[in-house]
Parts: structure tokens; sequence; C-alpha cells
């Protein structure tokens, strides 16, 4: 088969679905843009090689006339006049009733297309400058979900997987900014980069499917606010195109010829067999575009209150750690998780573990987990084990952290067996 270099690649890559996202996220520039660029092939054939628009004219045109007349009037701006009203004589009033959205239909679905992914191309291009580059995760997490259980692939995988994102999320420079239990701090230093930005993107997603109807209705000319409802209670009712307006199937076309030096006007009845197939595509993405819009403002407001409420994401943690951190003591493994959780994790980790157990399922998410906190408690323990003074004496008044004696003790790991140090 023969293809054109590099064209097909980018197509592919452009419009193949991506590891770090949710099913809302998929929904708006995989499914969606895939079913507009269908419908615009689809159309852009019955228009470009089919036969779109035929036109009654008079005995005097022969041959090529025809053609001719028929090119121009589809070319051209057609005018719709209701078989009940006289054809006004005024250029003034033919042009109010022009219907000039037809040709142009393939080019707005495209365009439509490209709008419902640009948010997927603005966080799969901007998330890297956060410095954890998701792909990468991902493609490591698939590794985890495929190596056989307890093999040593497995281990060296999430050892290596858990080494990259301490790395990336900083483990090693513990932030000090107070916790925030009600919502994060933007910036990337405080590990809330990526978070805003995917928030962001999700908001992006609203205001997209919001403006998709204002297009429809600014591209069709429609006095509807709601022309999906309105045009479908029309049909119901059996009040069709030819009272509504709405994708008329017959139209009229003014075209002016010369001859002997004198212009005459014709008047023509054409009718336009693509309004047919228009008519249906519309009305089905309408109330596609209807559904999407539900779902992704439900799935922007519960992402924004998840990420947004430290509670929240708390308790996501604390079930990844739930079969991995022995409950000796609730209240200081409560403190600890905490500390993990805002000081270790912030809301980028979250995200991160978030998007591996979707993809590559929650046991994979669970063991990385289980590997960083592991890790977290064990730097813990060291940097106590430095700063503490043997002149001081701990009198009980003071809350201190809680770091086990032994930093592997609490933490249940079948398959990556822990060095005790000594």
């Amino acid at each position: 088969m023969i293809t054109v270099p590099y064209l097909d690649k980018v197509f592919v890559n452009w419009f193949r679905p991506v590891a770090f996202d949710d099913a809302i996220d998929r929904l708006n520039y995989f499914y969606t843009a895939s079913l507009i660029c269908f419908f615009a092939i689809m159309v852009s054939a019955k228009q470009y090689v089919g036969t779109p628009i035929q036109c009654w004219m008079p005995t005097e045109f022969k041959g090529g006339w025809e053609q001719y007349a028929e090119d121009y009037c589809f070319i051209q701006n057609t005018f719709f006049i209701p078989f009940e009203e006289e054809i006004p004589n005024e250029d003034s009033d033919r042009t109010k009733a022009e219907i000039g959205y037809y040709q142009w239909v393939p080019i707005v679905l495209a365009l439509q297309a490209i709008m419902f992914y640009m948010p997927s191309w603005l966080w799969a291009t901007l998330h890297k400058f956060s410095g954890l580059d998701l792909t990468t995760a991902m493609t490591d997490a698939e590794k985890i979900a495929a190596a056989p259980s307890a093999s040593e692939d497995r281990k060296k995988e999430l050892s290596k997987l858990s080494l990259y994102l301490e790395e990336c999320l900083e483990f090693s420079e513990q932030r000090r900014t107070p916790v925030r239990f009600l919502c994060f701090r933007f910036g990337r230093g405080l590990g809330s980069y990526m978070t805003s930005l995917y928030l962001l993107v999700k908001g992006l997603y609203v205001i997209n499917i919001l403006a998709q109807f204002y297009i429809l209705n600014r591209f069709l000319g429609s006095s509807y606010s709601f022309w999906g409802i309105q045009t479908f209670v029309d049909l119901y009712n059996g009040r069709e195109w030819m009272d509504s307006g709405v994708f008329p199937r017959v139209t009229l076309c003014d075209f002016k010829v010369r001859r002997l030096g004198n212009i005459h006007r014709y008047t023509v009845q054409c009718v336009l067999m693509i309004n047919m197939f228009n008519e249906k595509i519309y009305l089905f993405i309408w109330f596609w575009f209807l559904f999407v819009a539900v779902v992704t403002a439900i799935n922007f407001f519960y992402t924004l209150l998840y990420m947004s409420l430290a509670l929240l994401r708390e308790k996501s943690t604390r079930q990844w750690l739930k079969q991995a951190v022995e409950d000796e003591d609730k209240y200081r493994h409560k403190l600890t998780v905490r500390k993990f959780c805002h000081q270790a994790l912030g809301p980028d980790g979250v995200l991160a573990l978030r998007f591996i157990e979707s993809h590559a399922g929650g046991i994979v998410a669970r063991d990385v987990a289980a590997k960083m906190f592991n890790d977290y408690i064990k730097s813990l323990h060291q940097s106590s084990t430095k700063t503490t003074s043997p002149g001081i004496l701990d009198d009980g008044a003071h809350e201190s952290l809680y770091v086990p004696s032994k930093p592997h003790g609490g933490l249940m790991m079948p398959d990556y067996p822990t060095k005790v140090a000594h």
C-alpha cells in the first residue's frame, strides 16, 4: 500500500487515545472527534462525488447549459421561499432568504473535530513541563501489569517506575509549605502544576462543548435557541422543512446570462438532496453534543472537587496503602499517610497514581504506592537519625513524627523484598 510519507503517522498520532486521561476525556477528543470526521467524509463524498443539487431548467437550456446552471447554483447561495408565498422581486429580499451553509458543511465539521481535539493536545504537550512525563510512567506501568507476578522483571520495573516518580516528585526535597487540607496551592514547586493544568483542560472541554452549540446555531442560521429539541418537536408534530425552513430540500436560484449584449435573469427551482443528509446528521450531532455536555460538566466538577479537597486525596492514598501498611497505631499511621500524601506525593503524585490505576489496574497502583511509601518512611528514618541530638531528652510534651524503628516492618509487599537497615 502506497502512503504519503509522515502523513498517515501524523493523522494516527493526532487522533489516537492516550493513557493519561479518563473516559470522559476520550469521549471528547477521540470518540466525538472521530464521529464528526466520519460525518465530514460522508458529506464530502455525497457533495463532491455524487449529485448534491438538481435544478428544473427552462426548455431552451440544452446540454452543457443545464450542467453550468446547476454548478453555478451549488457554488452560489440558493434561497428558500415557502410555496404559499410569492417570490419577491427585489434582490435584497431574495438575499435575506439565502441559504449558504450547505457548501461549507464538511469544512465546518472538520474544524469542529479539531476543536474537540485541541484540549487533549494541550494536555499532552504541556504536562511534561511539570518534570513528570506521563507517557514514560504509563509505559512502565504497562510493563509491570504484563509481567508475571513475583517475577524478577516485575520487581525491576516496579522499582524503576517508583524511583522515576520519586525523582520527578522530588522526594528528597520534602516540601516545607504548610499542608492545606481544603485545597492545594498552585505551582510546579508545590507539586500541583500538572493537576492545575489538568483542571484547566477539563474546563476547556466544558467551554468547547458550549461553544459547539453556539457554532451550530450561528452556522445554520436558526432562530431556535435549542435547535435540536425544537426541530425534533417540529418533526414529531408533522411540521417539516416546508414550514420551518430548516434544511429545505427545494430552493430557488437566480443566475444571469448575457445574450447579444442583453442580460437575462433566470430563476430556477432546485432540489438540494444533500440537505436530507445534513438534517439527519446535524440532528444526531446536536443530541450527541447534549449528552457530551452533561457528562463533561459532571466530570469537570467531580474532578475539581476531588483534586481540590485534601481529604479526598488522602482517602485515595489510604486505599492504595490499605493492604500494604499494618494498622498497629491508627492515629500515628493516619498522620504518616497524611504527610506522605501532601509532602511526598502532592496533588501531582495522586493524579499520576490515578492514571496508573485506570490504565494499568489497581494492583499496579497499590504496588507502586506501597514501594513509594516504603522509600518515604526510610528517608524519614534516615533524616531523623541524622538530626537527633543525644543530649536532648524527649519529655513527651511534644508530638514526634511517626518513624518506625524498622522501616520495613509495617509494609506487606510479598513481591518486593526489602533488606533490614541495621
